[in-house]
């Protein structure tokens, strides 16, 4: 996957391929099964829903690249210092069977007259802690229209990376790989938390805490700001010999990590073209 598809252009792919499914399935059904003409109507009204909201994504996500252009092509901006950088726990994505909540990026600049600006990035399919190289990002934005931005988070991952984070990593498939003794050598750069509990699972968070206790009990970590996850994995970056980056993760790890997990040498076990299938041997 590469970094450069945005969580709405992934979306708005989802929702009208499943639409299309819904919308294929009902019509060969009424066509072809005798009394299915209710499915059909059920099916392909479904069907019209989620082709509605992907077509809504799709908007959205061609309303901000054109955005993104105009401000890019002005070429205004100003380097603002990062001053936090999260997960948003209210938003969650799934690709293949992996689910995550976007990252986002947040950072303040300070003008000559000492007015505060606050901007906030694009979601991030990624954790950009372990990959940055400075406190300061380079945001294009014209001063006298603030709330037109977009935070440049290029110069810590290129749009050209390419995320192999979503793959399902089984026991049967590490030790496949690892026996095949096919590898190349990543270094790590921070951790992921997964498994996190937001609106639709037990809590809502900043309105309900899980009592610690209940955690221990079940294998439930918590972070620093009171919001519960059951394990994490850890993210390695490798340059191929082209120049592309690529990013892989690790399989889940249960409880809190035990380090950073920034800098190390690992091995990622691999077959096919462009890393297709991997296992990050840690």
């Amino acid at each position: 996957m590469k970094n450069e598809h945005s969580i709405l252009k992934l979306l708005a792919f989802i929702f009208m391929l499943t639409a299309a499914i819904l919308m294929t399935t009902g019509t060969v059904a009424g066509a072809l099964v005798a009394g299915a003409g209710l499915y059909a109507v059920i099916n392909c009204f479904i069907g019209l829903i989620f082709f509605a909201v992907g077509l809504i994504c799709f908007f959205i996500y061609r309303s901000m690249s054109v955005k993104k252009r105009k401000l890019l092509e002005a070429g205004k901006y100003v380097y603002a210092t990062v001053i936090d950088i999260d997960v948003n726990p209210y938003q969650q994505i799934q690709v293949d069977r992996i689910a995550m909540h976007p990252f986002y990026i947040l950072c303040r600049y300070v003008d000559k007259n000492g007015k505060e600006y606050t901007f906030k990035s694009n979601p991030l399919l990624y954790n950009p802690s372990g990959l940055m190289q400075s406190v300061q990002l380079k945001v294009y934005v014209d001063l006298s229209k603030p709330s037109h931005y977009y935070v440049d988070t290029n110069e810590i991952l290129p749009e050209t990376a390419v995320l192999h984070k979503f793959k399902y990593d089984s026991n049967r498939n590490a030790e496949r790989l690892i026996s095949a003794g096919k590898y190349i050598t990543a270094v790590t750069c921070g951790v992921e938390l997964v498994g996190r509990i937001t609106i639709s699972g037990m809590v809502k968070p900043g309105f309900l805490r899980i009592p610690e206790n209940i955690c221990r009990q079940f294998g439930i970590s918590m972070d620093e700001r009171g919001r519960t996850f059951l394990g994490y994995t850890i993210l390695c970056k490798f340059t191929a010999p082209d120049g592309t980056i690529h990013i892989f993760a690790s399989k889940g790890i249960r409880g809190e990590p035990d380090a950073q997990h920034i800098g190390e040498l690992v091995k990622v076990y691999y077959e096919g073209k462009n890393y297709r299938n991997y296992h990050v041997d840690i």
